[in-house]
């Protein structure tokens, strides 16, 4: 699933080519992508013209003119492209919109089909929903706040991280990453940490997500750019997907563990329970 590095640099890419474009019309090839009726969803596109592109944890939000907001959430294998006219239309292809006079088309597709798209017109956005089930970013709290958030929970630290009510836009790469990097085992419960350990972690969490930001993602399989290309942050992973290699620390083998259902990758001697 992309996380909100993934996210973060397609909302970029999405911004660059499409702020102020007017949406001519919209081709839903797959009405089952939709939370709302395919009639509505052409009816109140048709004409509107985006204004913002930006993320809330992992969903895209198109803001429009006038008063609406388009809602993505790629789930687990969803990708956006911005292609020209020409270019073949692939046979995962759910939802496509086409733009004047912008000689290039937004397309979704989505082999597992677990990604939807809304219409929202809700203010405060805050009790929108999607929106108001969601934790802080990360980039949007202190870590005065982030240890608020985390010292009172039971929870692992990998659940308690990847829980999206607590704090939104982590997933499995970067929960792992991070938990490596502040010398944390996964299986840590939450408020046997001091202040001093979380904030620490914190700093890091902002550190490794901003390095992914920088290097435009993590390609392990479906995630790619708006312009087809991969990211490039997979090459710095230091755990997640390195089970049995040697920790770049201490070259001990990365061990993979299962943790509130997900695989789990950390090395045994550097983080230890």
């Amino acid at each position: 699933m992309p996380e909100l590095p993934e996210v973060e640099t397609i909302v970029r890419r999405l911004h660059l080519s499409l702020i102020g474009q007017k949406i001519q019309s919209v081709q839903v090839l797959n009405p089952k992508i939709l939370r709302c009726s395919k009639k509505v969803f052409m009816q109140t596109l048709a004409g509107t013209i985006i204004r913002k592109i930006r993320r809330k944890g992992k969903l895209i939000l198109i803001d429009l003119d006038p008063d609406w907001t388009l809602i993505l959430h790629l789930k687990m294998t969803g990708q956006v492209f911005i292609e020209p006219k020409s270019t073949p239309i692939d046979r995962h292809t759910q939802v496509i919109f086409y733009f004047y006079p912008l000689n290039e088309q937004m397309r979704y597709r989505d082999v597992r089909k677990f990604g939807f798209f809304d219409l929202i017109q809700v203010q405060p956005e805050e009790s929108a929903p999607y929106i108001c089930r969601l934790g802080p970013d990360p980039f949007e709290i202190t870590g005065d706040q982030f240890a608020k958030i985390v010292l009172p929970q039971k929870k692992t630290l990998k659940s308690l991280l990847l829980d999206q009510s607590l704090i939104s836009g982590l997933g499995n790469i970067y929960v792992d990453e991070s938990l490596f990097q502040a010398q944390i085992h996964p299986l840590t419960k939450a408020n046997t940490l001091s202040l001093t350990r979380i904030k620490t972690l914190y700093r890091i969490i902002k550190k490794i997500l901003s390095q992914a930001i920088l290097q435009q993602g993590s390609t392990l399989r479906d995630y790619r750019r708006p312009d087809g290309t991969p990211g490039g942050f997979q090459s710095y992973h230091q755990v997640y997907g390195r089970t049995g290699q040697p920790c770049p620390f201490c070259r001990s083998p990365i061990e993979k563990i299962k943790v509130a259902g997900r695989g789990t990758h950390y090395c045994p001697s550097c983080q230890k329970t």
